[in-house]
């Protein structure tokens, strides 16, 4: 075996078991989304080829990205986001939100991302029907927001929550 040091560590693999997800609707509440079983965010980049005279190579020049925001959640309560929305294309707009995902590692460290300014985008089950299956529904958001890390995973080995704390602090 070439290498005899492990480089994965895994009691700090994590899975979805150790996320969470928040959304901070129009009046400043911000709720944790429990019903939510899968959530994920993603940044598009955009690109432009570029392929200068005199040169057979193509280059790609970054003009942009986009972010979006999915979520399936199941069905218990439309108190959140439905009733929002609801109400908001009643009066002939659409809602935005601002969202936040954590995930946690099993030595307390954690990661926290904001994507505010979210609105939706794409496809949203209003009613989404199956015969014997747990009625869920997806909802799609762009994020209008460059995201913000809040908390990140640092790898420090031996280092402690608490000690990360006492550095960053």
């Amino acid at each position: 075996m070439l290498n005899d040091k492990s480089i994965l560590d895994v009691r700090k693999v994590i899975s979805g078991k150790d996320g969470q997800l928040f959304v901070t609707t129009r009046r400043g509440v911000n709720i944790f989304l429990a019903e939510v079983d899968t959530f994920r965010a993603q940044l598009s980049p955009a690109n432009q080829d570029l392929q200068p005279v005199g040169s057979s190579l193509i280059f790609s020049v970054n003009t942009g990205y986009t972010v979006t925001l999915t979520l399936t959640e199941v069905v218990i309560r439309d108190d959140v986001m439905m009733t929002e929305l609801f109400n908001d294309l009643q009066q002939g707009f659409f809602p935005g939100y601002d969202f936040q995902g954590k995930l946690r590692r099993r030595d307390g460290f954690a990661q926290r991302v904001v994507y505010n300014n979210c609105v939706p985008d794409g496809t949203i089950d209003l009613q989404n029907l199956t015969p014997g299956e747990i009625v869920k529904r997806d909802w799609s958001f762009r994020v209008n927001a460059t995201p913000e890390m809040l908390q990140f995973f640092p790898d420090m080995p031996g280092l402690t929550a608490q000690d990360w704390r006492n550095i960053t602090n």
